[in-house]
């Protein structure tokens, strides 16, 4: 920093320690994250009653929820979908968790959590991109965007498949009330097929 007057030099060193901070910050916040205690400290309900359905899925071997089953089967922890996809959404989360935890320790948190950022496709396509792209008409209700040469409505995953959603496990937690109407959306859309699905 020779050559620098003064303020200068506590201008670049105050950026130096901020930049430092946040790195800190994020690798410090990246690693607790990984256990889903961590996430229900500040995120008390409904993530609480989601954690605690977890823990009996392990316990009871069957699931009330989509993620439970995940967690059940893999271990899957809550940041392994809502870490945010890519540079972009990982920033979006870091940046609203900050937010988040001011909130929270100063007493301006709202419980229940509000979800801001949804949950994006690529975070289910992380595991389930070879389920999704498998060719034929049983699974085109997936396959369509990356085997059809004429564009499809944006459909989320979550849209079909909500993973907080009481459900039953036989039943894969598939609901006719959630699904139907996006196979309606879709085929209204594209302008064919079967249409008056949901009553």
């Amino acid at each position: 920093m020779q050559g620098l007057n003064a303020p200068t030099r506590w201008l670049a060193l105050g950026a130096g320690i901020v930049v430092i901070a946040l790195a800190v910050s994020v690798l410090y916040v990246s690693h607790q994250e990984q256990a889903n205690e961590f996430c229900v400290s500040c995120h008390t309900e409904p993530e609480m009653t989601y954690l605690a359905r977890y823990l009996r899925a392990v316990e009871q071997q069957s699931a009330e929820d989509l993620a439970a089953f995940h967690f059940r089967k893999q271990g899957v922890q809550c940041i392994a979908c809502h870490v945010g996809e890519g540079v972009i959404g990982r920033t979006a989360v870091l940046a609203f968790g900050a937010r988040n935890a001011f909130k929270h320790f100063t007493g301006f948190a709202q419980q229940p959590a509000v979800i801001i950022l949804p949950l994006q496709n690529e975070a289910c396509l992380k595991c389930h991109a070879q389920h999704i792209r498998q060719p034929g008409f049983e699974n085109h209700m997936h396959n369509k965007p990356y085997y059809n040469p004429e564009p499809v409505p944006f459909i989320r995953c979550t849209d079909c498949h909500p993973a907080h959603r009481s459900g039953d496990e036989r039943a894969a937690f598939l609901f006719r009330a959630t699904i139907l109407p996006r196979c309606e959306f879709c085929h209204a859309t594209v302008g064919r097929g079967p249409r008056g699905l949901t009553p």
